[in-house]
């Protein structure tokens, strides 16, 4: 997986609360650096992932984004290792009237609003808004609400067109502005992206978490194809969080059948190839194939 297809399945960017864990779920005891109230917290050591949807959210084992320890009584979101000097001015904010009106709002958007009052510095703001608004998938409203401050996070970001992972959080953009119903600046957004991709990226000598050389051209390749199917999608304005055409087509052909599954209705292209038969695969009706398609593309 690329750097731009795997940045937004990160936990938060900030920093993880205890270490990083690897396994099944596993309890662990944890204390509030703030009122020292104990309290557990499910981790866990492993997880698997198989694609993910077009705003970069995973398909998985796990919940995404990757849950934060909090405090039951204060709420404060352990989101970081404080220091003594965070912990006390901590204090008078969790008891404010601002961080209360919060106490609907997800964790991951409360993490980045306390990492603001905290003024820490290099708030990946675009990023850690994105996976907020994977938080609030049952809440349309505030999904919207987190989707639009996205947004306008990513379109002040300091224009890098020769950075991948910048450009994979503009075509998350586009994808959010496509779920809001903004198809006229998605498709702007989209065809600017587009025009930046006509020159390949720098090589310079980036080496990936396992050490070995990045491959630019194919990130370049995997962001155009991503692009011009959002592109589609845009074109016909399909607000849809999970069109068929912009999923993995296995993961396309296990959407059709929970649809069916729940007497919701059933989109045609999922009687059509490739996934009908992926489709019948998944039922038992056909022998499994022997290789699966690659996960779609996404930053």
């Amino acid at each position: 997986m690329t750097r731009w297809m795997a940045m937004a399945a990160l936990a938060l960017a900030l920093g993880a609360a205890g270490g990083a864990f690897a396994g099944t779920p596993y309890p662990v005891k944890m204390t509030c650096p703030v009122g020292g109230e104990k309290f557990t917290f499910t981790a866990t050591m492993s997880y698997s992932t198989w694609g993910t949807r077009p705003d970069g959210k995973p398909y998985g084992s796990w919940e995404f984004p990757a849950p934060i320890p909090e405090c039951p009584g204060n709420r404060l979101v352990m989101f970081t290792e404080f220091s003594k000097a965070q912990v006390k001015a901590l204090e008078p904010i969790l008891v404010s009237s601002e961080y209360k009106a919060l106490a609907d709002d997800t964790s991951y958007y409360r993490a980045l609003w306390l990492a603001r009052a905290l003024k820490m510095p290099d708030i990946p703001e675009d990023s850690i808004l994105l996976q907020a608004s994977w938080q609030a998938d049952g809440d349309p409203v505030r999904k919207a609400r987190y989707q639009r401050e996205f947004v306008a996070a990513a379109d002040v970001a300091p224009a890098r067109p020769a950075d991948p992972d910048w450009m994979g959080l503009q075509v998350r953009a586009a994808n959010a502005e496509r779920e809001l119903g903004l198809f006229d600046a998605a498709a702007v957004r989209l065809g600017r992206l587009k025009g930046y991709l006509a020159t390949p990226f720098p090589e310079p000598k980036v080496l990936n978490p396992e050490g070995k050389p990045i491959d630019l051209e194919a990130e370049r390749r995997g962001l155009l194809s991503f692009i011009d199917a959002e592109s589609v999608a845009v074109t016909r304005k399909d607000a849809d969080p999970e069109p068929l055409d912009l999923l993995a087509p296995r993961i396309a052909a296990m959407r059709c059948m929970a649809l069916a599954d729940e007497g919701k209705n059933v989109p045609e292209a999922c009687g059509k190839a490739p996934l009908d038969a992926l489709i019948r695969s998944e039922r038992g009706d056909i022998e499994s194939p022997s290789s699966t398609s690659p996960s779609a593309p996404g930053p």
